[in-house]
C-alpha cells in the first residue's frame, strides 16, 4: 500500500503574535486579556494565517523601526533627566528622582467603592512595579519606556544580529544605575540625622540579650491596641529566629527594624510602671540603634523592611513627644516619599505583571492605610495641605483578616470576615471611613475657591452618616457602662469619635462669629455642640486617669491622643463666649432661657478644661498656652457678669457640665444679636490656631490674644467688623 502523505492545514492561529512568542494562554481577545495586563494592548495583533516557516526567519521592518524610535526617545528623555539639578533637599528623593512623576494616590485611600474595573484599571494610570519588594515607576517614565523596549526586544529572534542601538540604550541604562549607586555612595541622612559612620559588629554589641529581646518583641505583638498592624507575627517570628541563628547573614535594615520593635516595647515598659530589669537598656537608646542601622542598610534604597522600620521608630518618637514636633511631620514626608516610590500607593491587583504574592500584596495595603492616617491627622496638625495627593491612588482597603487567616504561603487570600470579628485590624479599617471623610473636611474648607452652603451641608450629612454607619463596638459608649471592656477598645472609641467631632468642628467653624445669618444658625451650633462634646470627653478621660481611676494603668494611652483636638475645641468654645460678652457690652444681657443655660454650660466646660490644662502644664508648654487662654476668657466672662449682676461664679460652679446627654442644641435667635454682629470670616486665620504650636520662630503664640484680635476691642460699635 502506497504510504499517504499527510497535510497539516494551514489553519488561523487562535492566539495573538505576543502570546504565541511567549507560550502564554491568550483569550482570543481584541485586545486579549494577556496584553491588557501587561499594558501591551497595542501590540496584540492575529495572523491571518499560520506561520509554518522558520518563526524567526523573517522579521516586520517595522519591529526593528519601533525599536530604534523608543531608543531615541529613551536617550533624550535620559539626557534631559540626568541634566535637571535635583528638585528637592531630602536625599531620599534624590537618590530616586527618577520615580518624582509617580508621586499618585486615592482620596479614600483604598475605598473599594471607587475602585474601577479590572480591565479598565489595569490600562489606565500606567505604571510598573519591579524587584521583589516592588519599585514604582510611572508609565510616562523613561525607566518604564525601557521595559516597552525589552518586550519588543525579546520578540525579535535570539539568531538576529544585536543591534547596535540595544547596546546603547543597554549601555546608558548601566551608566544611569551607576550614576545613582554612585550618589547614594555619598548621601548625607537629613531624615535620621547626620549619624556617624559605624560598622555593624559596633551596633550589634548594643543589642539586648536573647531574654531581654524576647521579653521585648512579645511585649510588642501583645500590645494588641497599641501598635499599628504593619508586621505579621508569623513572618516576623521566622525572620527573628533566622536573625539569632545567622546575625551576620541578616539584612541590615531588617535589624534596624528589631531595633524599632525593641525601642517600642522598651517605651510601653516604661510607661506602665512595670518593674523591670535594670538590664533592660531604654528606649531612646534602643531607638538610636535603629536609626544607625537604617542608615548603614541605605533604607532609602533597599526593598524590604525599610518602611515598617520607620513607621514604628516615627511611632515612637511621637509617643515620646508631650508636645508637637514639627519634626515628625518632616518624618512622616519621607515615610511618605519612600512609600510612593515603592508604589504602595497603587494596589498590587491592578499593576501589570506584579511580581508580589497574595500576601504581600495584603500587608502593603496595611502599611498604606496606616500611613495614609498618620498623613492626615500630621498635615492639619500643622495647618498644611495633605502630604499625599489624593486623585491617583487606588490601593484598596485591607482586609478584615486574623493573622492566622493568612501567610506568606497563602497563594489565594480568604474573604474578609464581618465587622463583628474584632481583629486586629478592624479598628484601623472602621476609622479609615472616618479619616477620609475628615481629609475631605479639610480639602472642602482650606479649598482656594470659596465653598458654597450647599456643599457644607452635604458633607455635613455624610460626616453624620459615616460614624452612624459604624459597628457598634467602635461609637462612643459611656465609660460607666465599659467597665468591662479592655482599655484599648475605650480608646479606640474615643479616638474614632475624636475625628468624628473634629470634622464637624472643621466643617462648621467659620460660623461661630456670625449672628444675624439665620443660614449660619444650625452650623453654629453644630459646631459648638461637637466642641462641647470633645470638652465632656476631655474631662472624663482626666478623671478616669487619675490614681484609682478606670483608664489609670494605661494613662499614657491617653496622653498619644493630640492637644490640638481639646484646644481646637476649647478655642471656639472661647471664641463664642467672647462675642456673646460684646453683645452684652452694647445691649445689656437680654438673652432667652435656652440661650443663657448654653452660655453657663460652655462656661463650666472651659472651667473644667482649665483644671486640666492646668495640670499639664508642668511637663507640657502647649498645656501652658492653652491655660492662659481659658484663664483669660473665664476673668473676661466674670468681670462682665460682675458688672451686671455681681459675681455668679457660685451659680456656675453648681452646673454640671458633663451629662452623659449633653443638649443637642444652643438655642438661639438672630433677633437676640445686634444688626452689627458679623465679622468677616475671611479675616480669621485658623490655620494659625491648627498649627500655633509650631511658631516658626521659636516664640508661644498668645490664643488669648487670637481671640481678641478676632471679636475686637470692648465695646467697639461694629464688634470687629472687618472693613
Amino acid at each position: 500500500m502506497r504510504e499517504a502523505k499527510l497535510e497539516k492545514r494551514n489553519r488561523p492561529p487562535k492566539s495573538c503574535e505576543p502570546c504565541r512568542n511567549r507560550k502564554l494562554k491568550c483569550n482570543r481577545g481584541l485586545p486579549c486579556d494577556t496584553c491588557i495586563r501587561r499594558g501591551k494592548s497595542a501590540l496584540c495583533q492575529y495572523a491571518s494565517n499560520a506561520d509554518r516557516n522558520d518563526r524567526h526567519e523573517n522579521k516586520p521592518e517595522s519591529m526593528t523601526e519601533r525599536l530604534k524610535t523608543l531608543e531615541d526617545l529613551i536617550t533624550s528623555l535620559a539626557q534631559k533627566s540626568q541634566s535637571k539639578p535635583p528638585d528637592t533637599i531630602m536625599t531620599l528623593a534624590k537618590n530616586r528622582s527618577r520615580t518624582d512623576a509617580a508621586m499618585t494616590t486615592d482620596s479614600d485611600a483604598g475605598s473599594d467603592a471607587h475602585v474601577r474595573p479590572k480591565d479598565e484599571v489595569e490600562t489606565l494610570g500606567g505604571g510598573l512595579l519591579s524587584g521583589l519588594q516592588a519599585s514604582y515607576t510611572d508609565s510616562s517614565h523613561w525607566s518604564s519606556i525601557l521595559e516597552d523596549i525589552k518586550d519588543i526586544r525579546e520578540q525579535l529572534s535570539s539568531s538576529f544580529p544585536q543591534e547596535r542601538t540595544s547596546t546603547a540604550t543597554a549601555s546608558l541604562t548601566d551608566a544611569t544605575e551607576v550614576s545613582l549607586e554612585d550618589e547614594s555612595q555619598h548621601e548625607t541622612d537629613l531624615f535620621l540625622g547626620c549619624t556617624v559612620p559605624l560598622d555593624l559588629q559596633q551596633v550589634l554589641r548594643s543589642l539586648p540579650s536573647r531574654r531581654i529581646c524576647d521579653s521585648l518583641v512579645s511585649c510588642y505583638f501583645r500590645s494588641q491596641y497599641t501598635i499599628l498592624p504593619i508586621l505579621h507575627p508569623i513572618k516576623f517570628q521566622r525572620e527573628y529566629e533566622s536573625f539569632w541563628e545567622t546575625p551576620n547573614e541578616t539584612s541590615t535594615v531588617w535589624i534596624g527594624l528589631l531595633f524599632s520593635v525593641l525601642s517600642l516595647a522598651a517605651m510601653l515598659f516604661e510607661f506602665s510602671d512595670t518593674s523591670r530589669s535594670s538590664e533592660h537598656p531604654p528606649a531612646n537608646a534602643l531607638s538610636k540603634s535603629a536609626e544607625q542601622c537604617l542608615v548603614l542598610g541605605k533604607y532609602s534604597t533597599t526593598n524590604e523592611h525599610s518602611l515598617e522600620a520607620l513607621i514604628i521608630h516615627l511611632q515612637g518618637c511621637f509617643l515620646r513627644s508631650n508636645d508637637s514636633d514639627v519634626n515628625l511631620w518632616f518624618q512622616a514626608g519621607a515615610i511618605i516619599r519612600l512609600a510612593i516610590l515603592k508604589g504602595y500607593h497603587r494596589d498590587a491587583d491592578k499593576l501589570p505583571g506584579s511580581p508580589l504574592s497574595p500576601f504581600a500584596g495584603e500587608m502593603r495595603r496595611r502599611i498604606w492605610i496606616s500611613i495614609f492616617q498618620i498623613d492626615a491627622l500630621m498635615s492639619f496638625q500643622m495647618g498644611l495641605p495633605s502630604m499625599i495627593p489624593s486623585e491617583y491612588c487606588d490601593t484598596s482597603l485591607p482586609r478584615n483578616l486574623e493573622y492566622s487567616d493568612f501567610s506568606p504561603e497563602t497563594a489565594v487570600l480568604p474573604p474578609s470576615r464581618p465587622s463583628s470579628d474584632c481583629t486586629p485590624i478592624l479598628y484601623t479599617i472602621v476609622k479609615a471611613s472616618a479619616m477620609t471623610m475628615f481629609k475631605k473636611v479639610v480639602s472642602h474648607t482650606r479649598s482656594l475657591v470659596r465653598p458654597s452652603y450647599e456643599q457644607a451641608m452635604v458633607l455635613d450629612e455624610q460626616v453624620r452618616d459615616v460614624y452612624n454607619n459604624m459597628p457598634e463596638n467602635y461609637k462612643h459608649k459611656p465609660l460607666r457602662q465599659s467597665i468591662f471592656d479592655n482599655p484599648g477598645i475605650i480608646m479606640n472609641r474615643i479616638t474614632i469619635e475624636m475625628v468624628y467631632l473634629k470634622s464637624i468642628i472643621v466643617l462648621h467653624r467659620h460660623h461661630i462669629t456670625i449672628r444675624d445669618d439665620l443660614q449660619s444658625e444650625f452650623p453654629k451650633r453644630a459646631c459648638l455642640e461637637a466642641a462641647g462634646r470633645v470638652l465632656d470627653r476631655q474631662a472624663e478621660l482626666y478623671e478616669v486617669t487619675q490614681p484609682g481611676g478606670q483608664l489609670y494603668d494605661v494613662r499614657w494611652m491617653v496622653s498619644a491622643l493630640t492637644t490640638n483636638d481639646f484646644i481646637l475645641a476649647a478655642m471656639v468654645i472661647c471664641l463664642d463666649l467672647t462675642m456673646n460678652l460684646r453683645r452684652l457690652g452694647e445691649r445689656g444681657f437680654s438673652a432667652s432661657k435656652e440661650s443663657d443655660d448654653g452660655f453657663q454650660r460652655y462656661f463650666a466646660a472651659i472651667k473644667a478644661s482649665h483644671g486640666v490644662w492646668m495640670a499639664a502644664s508642668e511637663y507640657s508648654s502647649e498645656a501652658r498656652i492653652a491655660a492662659h487662654a481659658l484663664q483669660s476668657t473665664m476673668q473676661r466672662i466674670n468681670d462682665h457678669r460682675d458688672a451686671y449682676y455681681g459675681s455668679l461664679t457660685s451659680q456656675f460652679s453648681q452646673v454640671s457640665p458633663y451629662s452623659e446627654n449633653p443638649p443637642r442644641h444652643v438655642e438661639s435667635s438672630s433677633a437676640e444679636y445686634p444688626p452689627a454682629m458679623v465679622i468677616e470670616t475671611d479675616f480669621i486665620d485658623w490655620g494659625l490656631l491648627d498649627n500655633y504650636s509650631h511658631d516658626r520662630f521659636g516664640e508661644d503664640l498668645d490664643l488669648d490674644s487670637w481671640v481678641l484680635d478676632i471679636v475686637g476691642p470692648a465695646g467697639a460699635g461694629n464688634c470687629g467688623q472687618q472693613s
